[in-house]
């Protein structure tokens, strides 16, 4: 009986370690909507409208875009970070803005000083970047979108200006289902069983 035992628990190291190993990375840029953008790249930045804040300023929120993606079966999202710059190639700096998903639940980025090098542009001229990294209560909240394979983008405007994002990305990190494994146990118990009574 010793040689199954060892053959079982062979089975189930190789089975977990061929689960965990199926850890991977989605990366995806958003679609984003139409803005008044009119030099390249158009595909990788967001350049919103012009506002001058008092009779043009528009109703918060505005959407930047969309991330679309598709989860694997039997796998699911462990972790995201969400990232980009506040300016882009053609503009450094932006309107003073606060960046969002989960339809404004979820703030993921901030703007908030004319002071800042994001609204006042750096010394030298480079962007400034930002990024957030999701808790575990905000994997929690976005279930529902990693299951639609859809998560919005939007950002409230708080001054003249326009809204400009270089380069966002969504990266999500996925990992088989934990019933995966307990089916695999299950599996392998089921089998003992057999052989035991055989």
């Amino acid at each position: 009986m010793k040689p199954l035992r060892y053959f079982l628990l062979a089975c189930l190291a190789m089975g977990c370690a061929s689960l965990a190993q199926a850890d991977i990375d989605i990366v995806v840029a958003p679609t984003f909507d139409s803005s008044n953008q009119a030099a390249p790249p158009d595909t990788t930045d967001y350049e919103g409208n012009f506002y001058d804040f008092v009779s043009t300023f528009p109703p918060n929120p505005i959407t930047i875009g969309t991330f679309d993606f598709t989860i694997p079966t039997g796998k699911y999202v462990v972790g995201g970070t969400i990232s980009g710059t506040f300016g882009d190639v053609n503009i450094p700096v932006t309107a003073l803005t606060d960046l969002f998903v989960l339809d404004g639940a979820i703030q993921v980025a901030a703007c908030d000083s004319f002071t800042d090098p994001c609204a006042a542009g750096t010394i030298d001229g480079s962007l400034v970047s930002w990024s957030y990294t999701f808790t575990a209560n905000d994997l929690k909240n976005l279930a529902s979108d990693f299951a639609a394979g859809s998560l919005d983008f939007t950002a409230n405007q708080n001054s003249f200006g326009a809204v400009v994002v270089g380069t966002p990305s969504l990266d999500l990190q996925v990992a088989p289902e934990p019933s995966s494994i307990v089916t695999l146990a299950g599996a392998l118990l089921a089998f003992a069983t057999w052989r035991r009574r055989k």
